[in-house]
């Protein structure tokens, strides 16, 4: 029976050649990379040819008897599989022997004189530790450095014009904790990534699986494992329209001088593609804690769920007490704030706005490299306040900065359709959903931008892409209602309605025999008496008022209504006052004074804009 010291100088598996201190696997034209953890899992099957090899004996050899759950061992033997293209139904290679273990099923054949790389230093295996959230950033820097620096330049590097860098796979020991850790790498890396002109980058928010299609013409991927004080990073670089890896290496690095790497490993990157590029100082933090809070506190916020939201808002103000002079945590802390209303209808908005504006004021005092991006939160703020004009070069501010954010696109799109210039909207709104096409915000926002023009096809697409990511905004969900109802769907718009409602507490009793109305002409008369006590009990919003007052016909009451939010405390989500659904309110006698009252009409003559045949022209 081989060795495992002997297997790790390479062997023959059935029809495939093992490579193991390059973590190869070949058959043929076919190569494909496995991580480090998965290889060493392949070595110690192979090395008893055949026999059952029990979870316990695996743990004892590969994680040095260190306990692992069985769903980390099960992920490395699907992971095993897939690089050898098995199946777990009908397989051909690795056998899943229940309440045993597992066994190779084809002949292991030593192979010494095989060319082997050198020795990249992969000597022991480590366990994957939930304590250092900050190295999951660190780690997608290093590969970008590696990968498309001068250390190793792949052949067909110069023809790569679109990049997709994936989470990086961590092997946790607890199925449902951490989650997060695989979702936040990237974001370094795209920082990073974006000073690299005529190259696009593509944000991936699932792991990447060489069984789905991809876009871009190369792929960034890769896994960490940490423990104690050493980190382990497996990354690859890889040729998405040939399965070529094009450059791949496994590195091992220590706890207490990770900061620095990613210092090095950030200038390296931009100075190996930029002859002009001067070595910058750090940014970002040096502690570890704060670097950890902040990243718990991007993935909460990315999941717009009203109670996570507020869970955000936690670990941003940690981050910020552990490093004063974070700047991303202050950003993170700032944007959250101005945002949170708009996924709980019970919060103060104007008290919200202010503390957005506190937080990213001192933000940038503290940290003035996040000018640029703090354009996003005044502009959403300015948005709200109807500053159209302040709103509207804040958010210019921050997509015309060096590497603008999905958030940065999605807000200037929102700001471009509540004046009324809903075609730019969608431009932006696309760019957005091209960087970040699994983010959930992004997609609500090329979705309502799409349905805003009337391209009722596209928008029905991506909201239902949208829907599948649970977005729970206010302004998704009323737009996604009135789709349904342009569309016909009037139960679907009702249930709609009704769990928007419900999530945020408020009465839904309202919504059939309010929407049995504007689906059906003759329960229209009770629908409106309905509506009418809604409105003079004030039990839900006034923006939502306005919109059913539209959809049943009475648009004497929602110009009152509009007249209303504008002369009062209220938010109004002009960019709806647009659609055709509108028309009518439109051409109300009140409506070019309602216009001058909200600031659009000034804004409008400011920009050189004019109102003609029911739309706003801008130059």
């Amino acid at each position: 029976m081989p060795t495992y010291t002997a297997l790790m100088r390479g062997f023959d598996f059935g029809p495939w050649t093992v490579i193991p201190e390059r973590g190869l696997i070949l058959n043929g034209d076919v190569e494909h990379k496995l991580e480090p953890l998965v290889m060493d899992v392949f070595v110690v099957l192979a090395s008893h040819d055949g026999e059952v090899v029990s979870k316990d004996q695996l743990i004892e050899s590969v994680w040095k008897g260190r306990p692992q759950t069985d769903d980390v061992i099960t992920r490395c033997i699907s992971a095993l599989r897939r690089g050898l293209a098995d199946d777990a139904k009908s397989p051909e290679f690795v056998e899943t022997v229940q309440r045993r273990g597992y066994r190779i099923m084809q002949p292991v054949t030593l192979n010494a004189a095989k060319e082997q790389a050198a020795d990249t230093g992969a000597g022991k295996s480590l366990r994957p530790d939930l304590v250092l959230m900050a190295v999951g950033f660190v780690v997608v820097l290093l590969i970008a450095w590696f990968a498309l620096s001068d250390r190793a330049p792949p052949a067909s590097q110069e023809s790569f014009t679109s990049v997709a860098v994936y989470p990086f796979d961590c092997l946790l020991e607890e199925s449902d904790s951490g989650r997060h850790l695989c979702f936040g790498f990237a974001e370094q890396a795209i920082t990073a990534l974006n000073e690299v002109g005529g190259v696009r980058i593509v944000r991936k928010r699932s792991l990447f699986d060489p069984a789905q299609a991809v876009e871009e013409d190369s792929i960034v991927a890769g896994s960490v494992q940490i423990i104690a004080d050493d980190v382990r990073i497996a990354a690859r670089l890889e040729d998405a329209r040939t399965g070529e890896v094009a450059w791949s290496d496994t590195f091992d690095a220590s706890r207490d001088g990770i900061f620095d790497l990613q210092r090095r490993v950030g200038n390296g990157l931009r100075g190996a593609l930029d002859d002009d590029f001067v070595a910058v100082a750090p940014d970002g933090t040096l502690s570890f804690a704060a670097a950890e809070a902040y990243a718990l506190g991007r993935y909460l916020f990315e999941q717009r769920d009203h109670d996570r939201i507020e869970e955000a808002i936690a670990q941003f103000e940690e981050a910020i007490r552990l490093d004063p002079a974070y700047g991303a945590a202050w950003l993170g802390l700032a944007y959250t704030y101005s945002i949170w209303p708009d996924y709980d209808l019970r919060i103060d908005r104007w008290s919200s706005f202010d503390k957005a504006l506190d937080v990213i004021a001192d933000g940038v005092r503290q940290d003035p490299s996040i000018a640029e991006a703090a354009g996003t939160v005044y502009g959403y703020v300015y948005h709200k306040q109807n500053r159209w004009g302040d709103a509207m070069a804040q958010t210019l501010k921050a997509v015309g900065a060096e590497s603008p954010s999905a958030d940065d696109y999605h807000w200037h799109s929102r700001v471009l359709a509540s004046v009324g210039r809903l075609d730019e909207s969608l431009e932006f709104a696309r760019l957005g959903a091209a960087q970040d096409p699994e983010y959930p915000v992004s997609m609500s926002r090329l979705a309502i931008a799409s349905f805003w023009v009337d391209d009722l096809e596209n928008a029905g697409r991506y909201f239902d892409i949208a829907n599948r990511m649970e977005l729970e905004a206010s302004i998704h969900s009323l737009a996604y209602s009135l789709f349904l109802i342009r569309t016909g769907q009037f139960s679907a718009a009702a249930a709609m309605a009704t769990r928007a409602m419900e999530a945020i507490s408020l009465p839904s009793d309202w919504v059939d025999p309010v929407f049995a109305g504007i689906a059906d002409q003759a329960e229209r008369a009770p629908a409106l008496a309905r509506l009418g006590m809604l409105h003079d009990a004030g039990e839900i919003p006034a923006n939502i008022i306005l919109t059913l007052s539209v959809l049943l016909g009475d648009v004497d009451r929602a110009m009152q209504v509009a007249r209303g939010l504008a002369t009062g405390e209220s938010v109004f989500e002009t960019e709806i006052i647009f659609i055709e659904e509108f028309r009518e309110f439109r051409q109300h006698p009140g409506f070019a004074a309602f216009a001058r009252e909200i600031g659009l009409e000034a804004y409008w003559d400011e920009a050189g804009c004019r109102w003609q045949d029911d739309s706003v022209v801008c130059p």
